[in-house]
């Protein structure tokens, strides 16, 4: 709860600061990052600076593998926001450099299941919950297919810090043994998953 409130404060004086400055420019596009993770942006402000609003998809997956002896399942899913400001700087031709912050948030959930199917049916399950605040740098550049169409990349040196739940418990037909720790923990660098291109709309 405090995390979502957090998430909504920002949010909000990042829209009371915004309705301060003369708005000239507006953008709209998709981000893509690693190449198999999507998500949307949307940015407003001048040809100088930009406030940025990125969602970006994290993972997604459901499946299930049947063996002889074994049934198993398994469900992820992820999300992240990511809200901040970007200044550009516009070089010769084509081509402007931008930099600047982004303040994150993300979500992640994972759950595994696996039955025996052979004897008195016992199994085992695996959750977990993370959720992860932070904040990265900005610095990458526009090149413009059009005036209107801009493909964008950029690479985001990151410090995240996680929270969260991990439950493991063996399954039996009548009682199973429950062990539950909490995660916690950061990270800070820079890796594949840091790179973000966009394809963008400016109007």
């Amino acid at each position: 709860m405090k995390k979502s409130l957090l998430l909504l404060v920002c949010v909000s004086m990042s829209y009371v600061l915004m309705a301060q400055e003369t708005v000239k420019q507006r953008e709209v596009g998709v981000v893509f990052s690693n190449l198999d993770h999507f998500g949307f942006t949307f940015k407003i402000g001048n040809e100088k600076s930009l406030w940025r609003f990125n969602s970006l998809v994290l993972s997604g997956g459901d499946s299930d593998n049947t063996s002889v002896n074994f049934d198993s399942e398994q469900k992820s899913t992820g999300f992240g926001v990511k809200v901040g400001r970007e200044y550009r700087k516009r070089a010769d031709g084509k081509l402007e450099f931008r930099y600047g912050a982004d303040l994150s948030f993300s979500y992640s959930y994972s759950k595994s299941v696996e039955t025996n199917k052979i004897g008195i049916g016992y199994g085992s399950s695996h959750v977990e919950k993370v959720y992860s605040p932070g904040v990265n740098l900005v610095f990458g550049f526009n090149y413009m297919i059009s005036e209107n169409l801009i493909l964008g990349a950029e690479v985001l040196p990151y410090f995240t810090f996680k929270t969260g739940t991990s439950i493991n418990q063996d399954i039996y037909p009548i009682i199973g043994k429950e062990v539950k720790r909490d995660i916690s923990g950061f990270s800070y660098g820079f890796s594949s998953s840091s790179v973000l291109l966009s394809l963008t709309y400016r109007f």
